[in-house]
């Protein structure tokens, strides 16, 4: 069954080609081979075995499809249960094949797809899903996500601007839209950015540089712990400033947005990536609004100026709005 995936308000990058958009999904339930072998189904790709912990499957036209095995959580997880015990390395494998299955996140990462045909992941989940993957309300102590890089239209301050702007004053909406789950709120992974940082972001304009930009963010920003979390962009402009704050090596440069907010719900009958993407378009069309988005600020900074809101930032129904429209194209 295929879904619809909504049309962002700019389609092509600067070279005019048509954007792509790169999926990352969170599960259990599975072990590797399972969840390879589910992947190739739907591509009638190749398994390519890396190690016990990774393999890929070639797609002839996007790449590879790496699956991932968190085993340094299942085997830190395995020796805390069995350190009493005396246990010795057989009885912490046979362990962590057990836990590979029940509570270890395994992680699909997808190649950029462009954003004009993403409906060809839905088999992907539907075989995932059929196989018995598990998500995030079936996880009890791993809260599991989907995560989305998102293709820029282009590296302009320009652009990135009203894209940053978009998201911060559409933040709080987004946890609500996505339902984001508890546990998850509770995580430090997908933290709103502080209201220090969004004061900062309203006040910009078209002229403000990018190296402010950057560096604003990194003071106030210096994780990957954020529901947007915008290094991996600012290391694909700049490199060396972006090092120089973070020294975390995950931190991999690309020309993308990396979105972490929605909850991966693949053990739900019907659920696909449309539930991610379409509302993370909101934040597309508001960047391309430039009316809207005015407006929107204009209310965030008089809202941000009481101590106390009882009351729903009222921009919530507009952006609300601008959903239910993408879902009736």
């Amino acid at each position: 069954m295929q879904h619809n995936y909504a049309k962002p308000a700019w389609v092509n990058n600067a070279k005019g080609e048509v954007r792509c958009a790169g999926f990352e999904l969170e599960f259990a339930g599975l072990d590797l081979q399972s969840a390879a072998e589910a992947v190739a189904k739907a591509f009638e790709g190749e398994v390519i075995q890396d190690t016990q912990a990774e393999c890929q499957v070639k797609h002839p036209e996007f790449g590879h499809f790496k699956i991932e095995l968190d085993w340094s959580f299942a085997k830190n997880m395995a020796r805390k249960r069995l350190e009493e015990q005396g246990a010795n390395e057989d009885a912490v494998l046979a362990l962590m094949t057990d836990l590979a299955r029940q509570i270890v996140p395994l992680e699909v990462v997808c190649p950029p797809v462009p954003v004009n045909r993403l409906s060809v992941l839905d088999d992907m989940v539907t075989n995932l899903h059929a196989a018995g993957a598990l998500g995030t309300s079936d996880s009890l102590i791993y809260a599991f996500g989907v995560h989305i890089n998102a293709e820029l239209p282009d590296l302009k301050p320009e652009t990135i601007v009203p894209y940053l702007q978009a998201y911060c004053v559409s933040q709080h909406w987004l946890m609500k839209a996505h339902k984001v789950d508890t546990l998850r709120r509770l995580t430090p992974y997908i933290d709103t950015y502080p209201k220090r940082y969004v004061e900062l972001v309203m006040a910009y304009g078209a002229n403000t540089p990018l190296v402010q930009i950057i560096d604003d963010y990194l003071l106030h920003n210096p994780t990957r712990n954020r529901g947007m979390d915008l290094l991996p962009l600012f290391k694909q402009i700049d490199e060396a400033r972006v090092s120089a704050a973070v020294s975390d090596e995950r931190v991999n440069a690309r020309p993308t947005f990396h979105y972490r907010l929605p909850n991966c719900e693949i053990e739900n009958p019907g659920w696909s990536l449309t539930n991610s993407w379409n509302i993370w378009c909101v934040v597309e069309h508001l960047a391309a609004d430039p009316v809207t988005l005015k407006s929107m600020c204009e209310q965030w900074m008089d809202y941000n100026k009481n101590l106390i809101n009882l009351k729903e930032e009222p921009w919530h129904q507009e952006l609300a709005h601008i959903h239910e429209n993408l879902l009736s194209v």
